[in-house]
């Protein structure tokens, strides 16, 4: 299954409520429903995704590209992998 990427810059709502444009990662595991939304606090960021509490994904954000890599059942760790392509998405 592929992992796609989305950078999402901005938000009417929460910039009304803290003066500040928030900046979100979406993951989208494509060919199923799972899909993970991970605000962005701190550059670089890394992160753990989960599924059903069980780590699936663990991802590192430097603030223009991301990688990721896959948690095994065994708990053991493929190698870093980098999407094709990172989609950027800015609301108002």
């Amino acid at each position: 299954m592929i992992l796609e990427i989305t950078f999402i810059q901005g938000g009417m709502l929460e910039f009304e409520r803290t003066g500040i444009y928030p900046e979100y990662l979406l993951f989208n595991l494509k060919g199923s429903k799972q899909n993970w939304r991970v605000k962005i606090k701190n550059k670089p960021q890394e992160g753990i995704l989960k599924s059903k509490g069980i780590p699936v994904y663990e991802y590192s954000f430097d603030g223009h590209w991301c990688k990721f890599r896959k948690v095994n059942k065994n708990a053991s760790i493929s190698k870093w992998m980098e999407p094709e392509t990172i989609s950027i998405e800015r609301r108002d």
